[in-house]
């Protein structure tokens, strides 16, 4: 039993379209996996699809939220939602101003670019993307493609991080909607790659009030200390352990492709198991 539930497509910033990436999983004889495009569910069924019964597809989701402290700063709050029924009008709503804010942000950093003198358009960045929504990765690979940068990381840093003179942030919603619209698909949501700050346990605790129900232990960039950390969290919370490599495709400055983050075989039955257990 081999799994990973943390996996992107060309339809958000992925580069790998959904048979792409499905035929990579059952390469390296992955049994379970999970599609989880950035505010977007458009891949799933063309993995279902494409896997032919050869490799199971978890429905899935990851929505960019942001979170508002009382001293008026916004954080990044990545949600993640499992089994979910694509269909559900709540859950497509969201994803639909979830996208039309994506698009806002990404006009907003380009007439700003423009200004400055770069050489950046929605062209561009509308052709890299095809038909998925315009992510990091096609903003800072156009970036390099018209000599703004010599390489990706060149462009965030210059361009798109927080940092950045250029930076623009993004409305979203909040994690309790994501929460909210995942729960009301008939799914469960886990907050994506907590990190190591030391008052995020405390809130995972808060969102788990509002109906969270896991958490992603298992990450690239969580040390091996890390995601114990987090499984006993879990055990210690009745929180489901969630993970994956958050597969980007296989160019090398994600330094992660599908199925290179292990997962202990009890985990993954776990995490199938609560397809049925969970009350939501």
């Amino acid at each position: 039993m081999q799994a990973d539930f943390h996996l992107h497509t060309h339809h958000s910033d992925g580069t790998w379209s959904p048979k792409e990436l499905v035929e990579h999983a059952v390469k390296i004889k992955l049994t379970h996996m999970s599609i989880t495009d950035h505010d977007t569910t458009y891949g799933i069924n063309e993995g279902i699809e494409a896997a032919q019964g050869r490799i199971e597809i978890i429905p899935g989701v990851e929505i960019n939220t942001i979170r508002r402290e009382p001293d008026g700063t916004h954080k990044d709050v990545h949600i993640l939602g499992y089994f979910i029924d694509q269909t559900n009008e709540n859950l497509q709503a969201v994803l639909a101003r979830q996208r039309r804010a994506r698009n806002d942000h990404v006009e907003k950093m380009v007439a700003n670019l423009q200004a400055a003198g770069h050489p950046l358009t929605m062209r561009m960045l509308q052709d890299r993307a095809g038909l998925g929504s315009i992510g990091k990765a096609h903003i800072t690979q156009c970036m390099v493609d018209c000599g703004m940068a010599d390489d990706l990381m060149e462009a965030y840093e210059k361009f798109v991080c927080k940092e950045s003179p250029f930076y623009v942030r993004r409305e979203s919603v909040s994690p309790q909607e994501a929460i909210e619209a995942i729960n009301s698909a008939g799914g469960f949501a886990s907050i994506a790659h907590p990190g190591k700050s030391p008052e995020m346990l405390e809130y995972i605790l808060t969102l788990k009030k509002q109906g969270l129900a896991g958490v992603e232990a298992f990450h690239r960039m969580h040390s091996v200390n890390l995601v114990r950390q987090y499984i006993r969290f879990a055990e210690r919370n009745s929180l489901i352990v969630t993970g994956g490599s958050d597969c980007h495709g296989p160019y090398k400055e994600y330094k992660a492709t599908a199925g290179s983050i292990s997962m202990p075989k009890d985990i993954v039955r776990k995490f199938l198991a609560s397809k049925n257990s969970i009350n939501l």
